[in-house]
């Protein structure tokens, strides 16, 4: 029953004062249990005694009802301590966990995963918090009632009291014999619903993705597996704790039965009064009241400490950055940004890219292109510092990356994913995420540069409008052209724009496009394009193949070296040329 778990004790700052309160009142509610025992003992003992008048029968009656009403009042309390102590510790874990979060970039959250951090977040906060709320309060309060009541009872029949106080101490290494399979059963418990969670979300985000491929039901059948797998490991676990509730409640009554024996016993001899003798069993009933809450908490408790492993993983991620202010910037700095022999590999994969070497001029456009999988989107990722290089180096006007924190390099350089993520809210909401301050005017210039401006103004709600659950309510194209004006309003010199077309429709993308060359007017840009027609005109072309640079140079110096581009260039247009033509057949 000792689940002194390392994670849950060093993340309950804050929590110790309710803590506190909460055994504070249960031993308030224990004096005034043992307090209304004997006054009702006592009351019942002498109740035949003729020297009982009917004054000291009132008084009697009255010290009871005061008691009781006291005893009420340090339940009620207590209830409302658990909630406050509950609410308390959902609030400060989730502080703990996002704060964390916030922290991990792209290649840590990737390495986790999205259902990880939904579960920490929110199933295992739901089971941690009954740590700190029934748990830590009720083995502080198991440590102090037994002896309490042993002294109580030692003054009528200290044999029952010694007892009920070993059996008390026994049961806390019996319990424990369960608590090993129940450890086991909790992580698999943990597992289970991962996989069921993980699997769930998938199949909704995909629910349009089966239904046309007619899946649906194939799927449904999976989860119904995976949700009798859950189902089962939820059923192991309740076996093992009833087995544990079994054995330990047949000694707790058999104990109890026991002391009512010895307690009547000791009334036939002479030994022991009739208040004495009911005094001893009213408290032999209530001597093992805080082993059993104990007990229920510390079953609710595993699920915490196995919460709090899956936390603790989350928790022990290295999110600290290289990080040296004191490389001094370059006498004759490269005017953008330059990538010298980068070699860089995902975990457990070959390497991403293998000593390529690039420079992104200032003021110009630079396009990487090549087959997927060659590392175009890697060199982005590198280039947000979303990871950090394994070798190499790279420089912004001089200044060395690791030289540059994060959120202050992300001031300069900024992306437009292939896929813009929306939240809930309106658009003037969506744009302030990358300007707070921004006024309406500044918003409404960067929909104009989008050509976004038009919809905008024709809308009810202006900026006002709802964008819907992730932008549901808006187009591909939109989400995109916001995405792209959100970029706009950092006021970031260099923008990055990761195949941010792919995913919208020609007439979007064409519109999209045109936005694109105009800001090459007035940004540097990097595009990553799968369309090589849109990059034409970049003023540099990198041509990746496995990780390396295959070739470079503008479009047409790359035609005439007759290599990868011209042949990927040549097969790209062969393919659209197919699809126009079946188009125009259809």
């Amino acid at each position: 029953m000792l689940l002194l778990n390392k994670t849950l004790i060093r993340m309950s700052r804050g929590l110790w004062g309710w803590i506190g309160v909460i055994v504070g009142l249960k031993l308030i509610a224990l004096v005034g249990t043992a307090q209304f025992a004997q006054i009702i003992s006592g009351f019942l003992g002498n109740i035949a005694s003729p020297s009982l008048t009917v004054q000291q029968a009132g008084g009697a009656v009255l010290s009871a009802l005061v008691t009781a009403a006291v005893m009420l009042v340090a339940e009620l309390l207590t209830g409302e301590a658990e909630y406050r102590c509950t609410a308390k510790a959902r609030e400060s874990l989730r502080r703990d966990i996002f704060a964390k979060a916030l922290e991990l970039d792209v290649g840590n959250i990737e390495k986790i995963g999205p259902v990880s951090a939904i579960t920490a977040s929110v199933d295992a906060v739901e089971s941690m918090q009954v740590y700190y709320s029934k748990y830590l309060p009720g083995l502080i309060y198991c440590l102090i009632a037994p002896f309490y009541l042993y002294g109580r009872i030692s003054q009528f029949s200290p044999l029952t009291a010694v007892i009920l106080l070993v059996v008390a101490v026994v049961i806390v290494p019996v319990n424990n014999v369960f608590r090993k399979k129940i450890d086991e059963k909790k992580t698999e418990y943990w597992k289970s619903l991962e996989n069921l969670t993980g699997y769930y979300l998938e199949s909704v985000q995909g629910l349009t993705t089966l239904k046309l491929y007619g899946q649906d039901d194939a799927r449904t059948e999976v989860l119904s597996e995976k949700s009798f797998d859950f189902n089962k490991k939820v059923m192991d676990v309740m076996v093992v704790n009833f087995s544990s509730f079994l054995l330990t409640d047949g000694m707790i009554y058999s104990t109890v039965v026991l002391a009512a024996v010895i307690a009547v016993s000791q009334l036939a001899a002479g030994r022991l009064d009739f208040g004495g003798a009911l005094m001893v069993l009213l408290l032999s009933h209530s001597f093992f009241s805080s082993l059993r809450a104990l007990m229920n908490a510390t079953h609710s408790a595993l699920t915490g400490v196995a919460a709090a492993d899956k936390v603790e993983k989350l928790l022990q991620i290295d999110t600290t950055r290289p990080y040296n202010p004191d490389i001094p910037k370059e006498e004759k700095p490269f005017n953008g940004i330059r990538i010298e022999n980068a070699v860089y590999s995902y975990e457990g994969r070959t390497a991403a890219l293998k000593g390529v070497s690039l420079d992104i001029e200032k003021d110009k456009v630079t396009a990487l292109v090549g087959l997927s999988g060659c590392g175009k989107s890697t060199i982005a990722g590198l280039l947000m510092r979303f990871f950090d290089l394994k070798e190499g180096r790279i420089t912004i006007e001089g200044r060395d990356y690791t030289s540059i924190k994060p959120d202050e390099l992300r001031k300069h350089i900024i992306m437009v994913p292939q896929t813009v993520s929306l939240f809930s809210g309106t658009v003037a909401e969506n744009l302030r995420i990358a300007a707070p301050q921004a006024t309406d005017e500044e918003l409404m210039e960067a929909l104009a540069d989008v050509r976004l401006a038009d919809w905008v103004k024709a809308q009810p709600e202006g900026l006002n409008t709802q964008v819907g659950d992730a932008g549901g309510k808006l187009s591909g194209g939109q989400r995109q052209k916001i995405g792209i004006a959100r970029a706009l309003l950092c006021r970031a010199e260099y923008i990055i724009f990761d195949e941010s077309t792919s995913s919208v429709d020609m007439d979007s993308e064409r519109e999209i496009w045109n936005c694109i060359n105009e800001l090459a007017q007035t940004r540097t840009l990097i595009i990553i394009s799968h369309r090589l027609s849109t990059i034409e005109n970049a003023d540099k072309i990198y041509v990746l193949s496995a990780g390396e640079i295959a070739e470079s140079g503008n479009h047409s110096q790359l035609m005439a070296n007759n290599g990868l581009y011209s042949q990927l260039v040549r097969e790209q247009a062969i393919l659209e040329k197919q699809g126009e033509e079946s188009v125009f057949n259809g």
